[in-house]
């Protein structure tokens, strides 16, 4: 039987020439799949589309030869299917994988024991064509895994043993093996193009596995096939003016510099489905980190390179010769620890869009302290000539996170100088165990001096609490290579209660400090599956002093998405203010508020529910509420105090889909999330006692990206 896919309505089907078998797309719900055919191949998303048909059709089969003409644009951990129709605990069925790095696993039972073997000679390669074969050959006792015309693999078993095939559905492009990795579960559908599917209900010999495979274009290029930002232009969910990846996963952004006019950053990415999984290094360019351009992978795992089970957070800078490099943690599960740092540089020939990176081939830094298997996320910067290095991990004496500091003159030769900060653990808990993506920068005053630094990072490893990104005050000394610290608590420097996290940084052109974060989804995987992407960055906020206190505000080049005035007052009393704000609405939207009054506040509304973000001058408190009135904010107490000394309280608010960010006079913001049920679009007034409102101004946002409008 040879398969081939074709359109019917709306649906794409999967049927043999004659007609005896038909696979059906699953029915599951996924509000933006896509099934796209190019020329007769169709093309697997990696979380969303594949088919099944009824297990019928092959219970009667004793010899058989099942063979795929596929390219994948991706791997993933456990493995994809080609074919599943498998029931490991039943030991029933059979199954082909496709794994990481291209390696091929072929499993069958025959209701006693379950059978598995892998490829030797051959792997599968991304984004070009190739041949993948099993041949079952009941009578002589074994099975035959032929890739790209050479014989892989045979697995010997009990001659004559007939196969044992389980209850329920087959599937193409889906592994399912019935526990764990039933049909709910996110993980196993395959992604890339497959072309043609063959089922012969006979062993084919060695000679005519070669023909067959031989006859197929192999080695053909089909990709990289970019994902398409256009699915999710009318998404309600979506932000569409926030950093976000194109598609799919996306976790904490990271190593951003400025090179040759270009603005660069890259994100922890799973291009092949919206789950963590098999992280590669996402790569966006900007010329004012307002518009971002999407660019090719900059890292990806390899199985003989320094990283082959992931290509983990870390940072960037311009060496001393003008380089653009990476540092990066690299993840190897063959090693323990199993995280070290790598390398990578720019290739100079790929243009200042920096296209293509190549690794060093082997990590530049290996774990000799701090808790054994935390060691993470490098921060590497250039100070008066000397590079220093921080990597996340934790201290066995205090119990608590830190970070650990080197030294180097060559980027390749680190010496270690212990931790970078010391403090009470017991007075901090709230830090975690383990610190991740530490960052340090300098904080300029108004006069433009460097009058202090931050030493940012993310808190992990926290009993009963949720992850946050805090950071600690004081002054770096290059020459003691310390970091002492202005006092015993650290700061939150966002009150979203753990939607502001994964902080990066880096110093920009004209010497601003400016930190880009993860906003996490906090919607549950299942609801990001079926929506295809999940998480997106926060906006890119400037950290200085000014007035001797730490501020933070959006970087100041987001002005240039403002489409349009929809509002603009001065000095109205609260009541006129909120009469005329209850006419906009929209899904992209920014609002100023300057006021006086007992609270001030904006509430994001659409029916019934709520969000409202809002600050009482006597109480110094800002804090956010849903349509229940219960808190959704962190509050620690005095230290998250928020004193305006006398100024006016301003109250900026960005509103892009599902994202809500607030900033209070520069001093502390709160970063939201806001999922709405149906497709319309959100509406703002005013919350808190406002007697007199000195300005007012609201204003249409536009999209960040071209291919969303």
């Amino acid at each position: 039987m040879d398969f081939y896919f074709e359109k019917q309505g709306r649906h794409i089907v999967c049927t043999d020439r004659e007609g005896g078998v038909r696979f059906l797309p699953n029915r599951q719900y996924f509000e933006h799949r896509e099934w796209r055919l190019q020329d007769d191949a169709l093309l697997f998303d990696g979380y969303s589309n594949w088919f099944y048909a009824e297990g019928e059709a092959f219970r009667g089969l004793s010899d058989f030869t099942l063979s795929f003409l596929f390219a994948p644009e991706g791997y993933a951990v456990p493995g994809d299917g080609l074919f599943s129709f498998f029931d490991r605990e039943a030991a029933a069925g059979f199954a082909i994988r496709l794994e990481k790095h291209g390696k091929v696993t072929v499993e069958f039972g025959d209701g006693h024991w379950p059978v598995s073997f892998g490829s030797i000679h051959g792997q599968a390669r991304k984004c070009e064509w190739n041949a993948v074969t099993a041949v079952f050959r009941q009578e002589a006792g074994w099975c035959d895994l032929y890739i790209n015309g050479i014989l892989s693999n045979r697995k010997q078993f009990r001659r004559h043993a007939p196969l044992c095939w389980p209850e329920g559905r087959a599937y193409l492009g889906k592994y399912v093996d019935r526990k764990p990795f039933g049909e709910e579960a996110p993980v196993g559908v395959f992604y890339g193009l497959m072309k043609r599917v063959c089922l012969e209900a006979r062993a084919l010999s060695d000679r005519e596995v070669k023909a067959l495979h031989g006859g197929w274009p192999l080695g053909e290029a089909t990709g990289p096939i970019p994902l398409d930002r256009g699915l999710y232009r009318d998404d309600v969910q979506r932000p569409q003016y926030h950093l976000i990846a194109p598609g799919k996963w996306m976790n904490e952004p990271h190593a951003p510099f400025w090179y040759r006019g270009y603005y660069h950053i890259f994100y922890q990415a799973n291009p092949h489905a919206p789950i963590w999984n098999n992280i590669q290094w996402g790569h966006l360019v900007s010329r004012d980190m307002v518009h971002w351009e999407d660019m090719p992978l900059a890292l990806q795992t390899e199985e003989t390179g320094p990283d082959p089970d992931g290509c983990w957070s870390g940072s960037a800078l311009v060496d001393r010769e003008g380089r653009p490099r990476i540092f990066y943690s690299a993840g190897n599960d063959a090693d323990f620890p199993n995280q070290a740092v790598a390398m990578a540089w720019a290739d100079p020939e790929g243009g200042d869009k920096l296209p293509v990176w190549k690794k060093h081939p082997v990590c530049v830094v290996r774990q000799q302290e701090g808790w054994m298997g935390e060691f993470r996320d490098p921060f590497v910067w250039l100070e008066n000539g000397t590079y220093f290095m921080l990597v996340g991990s934790g201290d066995a004496d205090n119990g608590g996170g830190n970070a650990v500091l080197f030294s180097s003159d060559d980027l390749l030769n680190w010496t270690s100088h212990g931790f970078a900060v010391d403090y009470d653990y017991e007075k901090n808990t709230e830090l975690g165990h383990v610190w991740e993506l530490p960052v340090l920068l300098p904080l300029r005053d108004e006069n433009g001096g460097v009058v202090r630094h931050i030493l940012m990072f993310c808190a992990c490893q926290i009993e009963n609490d949720v992850v946050e990104t805090y950071g600690f005050l004081g002054k770096w000394d290059p020459v003691r290579m310390r970091f002492e610290k202005d006092g015993e608590k650290a700061i939150l420097l966002d009150l979203g209660h753990g939607t502001f996290t994964g902080g990066c940084g880096f110093v920009t052109p004209d010497l601003r400090s400016v930190v880009f974060t993860i906003a996490q989804g906090r919607r549950g995987g299942r609801k990001e599956c079926q929506a295809g992407w999940a998480h997106n960055g926060g906006l890119p906020v400037e950290l200085s002093v000014r007035g001797g206190r730490l501020h933070i505000q959006p970087v100041r080049e987001l002005a240039s998405l403002r489409r349009q005035c929809l509002l603009s007052l001065q000095d109205v009393s609260g009541e006129e203010a909120d009469r005329q704000l209850a006419g906009i609405r929209g899904n992209r939207l920014y609002l100023r508020l300057e006021a006086d009054g007992e609270q001030a506040g904006v509430t994001v509304l659409y029916g019934e529910k709520e969000k409202t973000v809002r600050y009482t001058p006597e109480t110094g408190r800002l804090e956010a509420l849903d349509e229940t009135g219960a808190q959704v904010s962190r509050y620690r107490g005095e230290i998250d105090r928020v004193e305006p000394d006398g100024e006016t309280v301003t109250l900026e608010l960005y509103l892009d889909h599902s994202m809500i960010e607030a900033y209070l006079n520069g001093r502390k913001s709160v970063t939201l999330r806001d999922y709405i049920e149906g497709a319309g679009e959100r509406g703002l007034r005013l919350a808190g006692k406002l007697r007199h409102v000195k300005r007012l101004e609201v204003w249409e946002m536009d999209s960040a990206y071209p291919q969303e409008p």
